[in-house]
């Protein structure tokens, strides 16, 4: 079914920096910042970005979780094309349809931030998270648009938000089915390159978890309890679902406490989120 195996990140809650080497050298840059603010059911987002390394700032102004996951359309296909595919709930997600990321998981009033590298190309943005007692996709009531990144001109636009580009102290390495650290994060500022080499798409779901609780009491909570009664943790930062190969930067601010990391992509095979496979991870921050 398509509208059940295209990726539910289920929260409340391309190319791409290929190698470290390639994040080293954009250091000193300054890149556009592009604002996008969520809204219930719908995105306030330009229909035209440059390519590049860009950084998508998410302000979620409404009153539910709202993500900005970025899939780009392959092969000349275009928005219209998408459009037509949907409308069989029996067909499979497009081959054509590649998760490229996005800042994931703003909390009402909270904004998120991811950094991307995209070519010139078609993409859509949506957001996958369902509400509390309704297991329809928010995409579903509207938040789904397209976006155009053209091809750099070489020629700033006058007035563009710029920021430095960031520069990741930790590498995060998700695949089928875990996350890997290349250190332990600490409380404050951490700057984290993901990269998926897992052979399905993944996504990475910080959670920081209620007194008492675990990232096992999240992962029921979403996969069994449809997101019922008090949140066993609240989610803050993270990124949107990338397929393989793809990267993308994300900053974590942490205080201390016990957090979780977690995957509710579905599995190309059972369809059952990651999460179920045991793509949960679980640590402390002093």
């Amino acid at each position: 079914m398509f509208l059940k195996t295209v990726p539910v990140i289920l929260f409340v809650g391309a190319a791409a920096f290929v190698t470290s080497s390639t994040v080293h050298d954009a250091r000193a840059a300054k890149i556009p910042v592009v604002t996008v603010h969520a809204k219930d059911f719908s995105f306030d987002a330009p229909k035209t970005i440059t390519a590049g390394m860009t950084s998508f700032k998410l302000v979620n102004d409404g009153k539910m979780l709202h993500h900005l996951q970025i899939m780009k359309l392959e092969h000349g296909k275009t928005f219209a094309d998408l459009q037509a595919a949907m409308k069989d709930p029996a067909a499979a997600p497009p081959t054509w349809l590649v998760s490229v990321g996005g800042p994931n998981a703003a909390v009402p009033g909270n904004t998120i931030e991811a950094t991307l590298n995209l070519e010139a190309g078609n993409y859509v943005i949506a957001c996958f998270i369902p509400s509390p007692g309704d297991p329809a996709p928010h995409f579903t009531k509207g938040m789904i648009q397209p976006l155009t990144v053209a091809a750099a001109s070489g020629v700033a636009q006058a007035g563009a938000e710029m920021a430095d580009a960031p520069t990741p102290t930790v590498h995060l390495v998700l695949k089928d089915y875990g996350f890997a650290f290349s250190k332990p994060l600490h409380a404050g500022k951490n700057v984290i390159h993901v990269m998926n080499e897992g052979p399905q798409e993944h996504e990475a779901v910080f959670v920081k978890l209620a007194p008492g609780k675990h990232i096992a009491d999240v992962n029921a909570w979403v996969t069994k309890e449809g997101m019922k009664g008090p949140p066993p943790g609240t989610p803050i930062d993270g990124m949107a679902s990338l397929a393989k190969g793809r990267t993308g930067i994300f900053t974590a601010n942490l205080t201390p406490g016990t957090y979780g990391l977690i995957c509710f992509a579905p599995d190309t095979k059972d369809h059952k989120e990651h999460s179920l496979h045991g793509m949960t991870s679980e640590f402390v921050v002093k």
